[in-house]
């Protein structure tokens, strides 16, 4: 499937299209309040759409390179359609984010979850970050 999918920078148009899928997406939880369209429009260079041959959206990832901790680059959102999971699009995303990050002189890589957010907690893990607790949210980091 990796084959057949467009990967791109995000575009502020982008926006709309993800706040239909976030509730779906998330099994239910609403946390459109907390994507900021302006993630669209000023870092686009570190956020990317998947999207299939027929341009339906498959995953995004929306990041930044940090401006207070000039060595990291932080992972705001990701989200991969729940049809197309385990299928390595979410580490097809970060290794693109990494690349970008590390142009940018960035060697760290940060992101945080909620504590009920179980199966993120484990991926991350898996692909080789740290996780700490702290005030019922993990907080995961990675040198790249």
């Amino acid at each position: 499937m990796l084959e057949k999918m467009k990967i791109r920078n995000s575009e502020p148009t982008d926006y709309e299209r993800v706040m239909k899928v976030m509730v779906d997406w998330w099994g239910g939880r609403d946390l459109r309040s907390r994507v900021y369209e302006d993630l669209f429009l000023h870092f686009k260079q570190t956020s990317f759409i998947v999207e299939d041959e027929k341009g339906e959206l498959m995953a995004f990832l929306l990041g930044y390179l940090s401006q207070t901790f000039i060595h990291e680059a932080y992972i705001n959102w990701i989200g991969v359609h729940p049809d197309h999971r385990d299928e390595g699009i979410a580490r097809m995303l970060y290794e693109r984010f990494y690349e970008v990050a590390r142009a940018n002189g960035r060697n760290r890589v940060t992101c945080r979850t909620a504590l009920v957010n179980q199966a993120s907690m484990k991926w991350h893990q898996h692909i080789g970050f740290a996780v700490e607790e702290k005030n019922g949210r993990y907080f995961f980091s990675r040198e790249i």
